[in-house]
């Protein structure tokens, strides 16, 4: 089974990171999970499979994935790595025709996982920032 991944350093806590990650439409443009209903857009319909607060990981499904793919199961992991920092990994398995991986692999990997990891950093970053009292990105006005 295919596995795609990426990977991110984030300058925030994880245990502030994991909140966060829980919550797509705080970072992600495309996912939402609403409890009871149809989670998002039809072709974006996300099942969250299991949660774990101990180990900080997400597993959620696509059942049908806007990707040419079947039994798409995906995992977000936040790994402390000091007091204020960790790195949050996003990979997802599913079966698919081999001729179309390296397309998939830009796609999801790239166009999508990256994108989103840099915005989950970004919100994170910012959030612990505000916490502690420090100006964030693209916050003037301290200057």
């Amino acid at each position: 089974m295919p596995r795609i991944s990426r990977r991110t350093f984030v300058a925030a806590p994880a245990d502030q990171v994991w909140a966060l990650a829980q919550d797509f439409a705080l970072w992600h443009p495309r996912l939402n999970i609403y409890a009871g209903g149809p989670e998002a857009s039809p072709e974006l319909v996300v099942t969250v499979g299991a949660r774990d607060d101990a180990t900080r990981t997400l597993t959620y499904s696509m059942p049908e994935p806007p990707f040419p793919i079947s039994d798409h199961r995906a995992t977000i992991a936040v790994e402390q790595q000091h007091d204020t920092t960790c790195y949050v990994e996003w990979s997802a398995e599913f079966e698919s025709d081999p001729g179309i991986i390296w397309m998939l692999e830009d796609q999801l990997g790239d166009d999508i996982f990256n994108i989103a990891l840099d915005k989950l950093a970004t919100a994170a970053q910012n959030q612990w920032a505000a916490s502690q009292g420090i100006a964030s990105e693209g916050d003037t006005s301290a200057a």
